[in-house]
């Protein structure tokens, strides 16, 4: 049809400045010494033309591509959506581009982006899930694309690489917290389980908890039911609340995230409980708006920026078949302070 405009191709390329289509190819993909006049005419016939080479024939044809797969739970959450950033950035420093996999906590999902991203021949793979499983790992593993797990359990193989933070820690850091201002009757809130970070800090938190001689932990550990369908976790906080409200007791809660603190003083406030003069609340992650609430959220600091340049360097580093010192590594926490679990005086 008259209307259509055909794309330029590589013969085009080659036509333009007078040479064989093999050299565009290898000017392209860097596959062999050209000199530097012919690769400088071949450049300008490429942004004369705007010719844009198949990513996908360059894979198939190098077993490489410049692309990397990265699994996320659901992208909409504070915390994914800053080490999906994070990653992002440092990939392209080491020109990289990514292909993001959101899987709504769905194993079969997860699994048939494996697949997707073995067929369009992915460099690597970083995973910040927990549901990524062993048959998943070895389709990798056999096809030769490197895996990085960040901030997850995921595949138990000893000789997974992987950056996480330390739970235990986060859950210590917390618990002496609250302590130290005066809580006793310490609450746990959590979004659903069947998440390996998620259960190992519960099971931090109740061992912190009995180190301290408060027994307290296995009757106030409340977990919100699987709903992946829906995974909204203020409102899993919101429906949460619930709980606390029947235990008057309770002096301090503990959250999973800062999202599901944010359900869950919401849920406080509609019944007139006052934080922190009725109850301490804090969470963890510190989302953006932890300090923009009233009052503002107490949070565990994880590394997110530094565990991304992490996860990169050292998925890197296998693409390159570069040494890797270190293929476990464990970064520590923080904390940030804030109104809801300490009276600040802002005279």
């Amino acid at each position: 049809m008259d209307g259509d405009i055909r794309q330029p191709t590589m013969k085009d390329v080659a036509k333009r400045v007078g040479v064989s289509q093999p050299t565009v190819s290898h000017v392209i993909n860097g596959t062999a010494p050209i000199s530097d006049s012919v690769k400088k005419k071949v450049m300008e016939a490429i942004e004369e033309l705007g010719y844009v080479p198949n990513a996908m024939a360059k894979g198939l044809k190098t077993r490489k591509s410049s692309i990397v797969g990265l699994i996320v739970p659901d992208i909409s959450l504070h915390y994914y959506s800053t080490l999906v950033k994070a990653v992002e950035r440092a990939l392209r420093v080491q020109g990289y581009m990514v292909f993001l996999c959101n899987t709504f906590y769905n194993a079969d999902l997860e699994r048939q982006y494996i697949e997707t991203l073995i067929q369009h021949n992915v460099i690597g793979v970083l995973s910040c899930s927990d549901l990524l499983d062993k048959k998943s790992d070895k389709l990798l593993e056999k096809h030769r694309i490197p895996l990085v797990l960040i901030d997850s359990g995921g595949v138990e193989a000893d000789s997974a690489m992987r950056v996480s933070v330390d739970n235990a820690a986060i859950a210590g850091m917390a618990v002496d917290h609250l302590y130290e201002v005066g809580a006793r009757n310490i609450c746990y809130v959590s979004e659903p389980m069947g998440i390996d970070v998620i259960e190992l800090r519960v099971q931090a938190f109740k061992q912190v908890m009995k180190e301290k001689g408060l027994e307290s932990a296995e009757r106030y550990c409340f977990i919100a039911p699987k709903q992946y369908d829906n995974y909204d976790k203020m409102q899993q906080g919101y429906n949460i609340g619930a709980n606390i409200l029947v235990n008057p007791e309770i002096d301090a809660v503990f959250a999973s995230s800062d999202e599901f603190a944010f359900g869950v003083l919401s849920r406080l406030k509609e019944y007139g409980v006052k934080i922190p003069d009725d109850i301490l609340l804090m969470g963890i992650d510190n989302d953006e708006l932890s300090s923009m609430i009233t009052p503002s959220l107490t949070s565990i600091v994880q590394p997110i920026k530094q565990m991304a340049k992490l996860g990169v360097k050292m998925l890197c580093a296998a693409i390159r078949d570069e040494e890797i010192e270190t293929k476990n590594i464990v970064l520590e926490p923080s904390i940030l302070i804030r109104e809801s679990t300490v009276k600040i005086d802002r005279r």
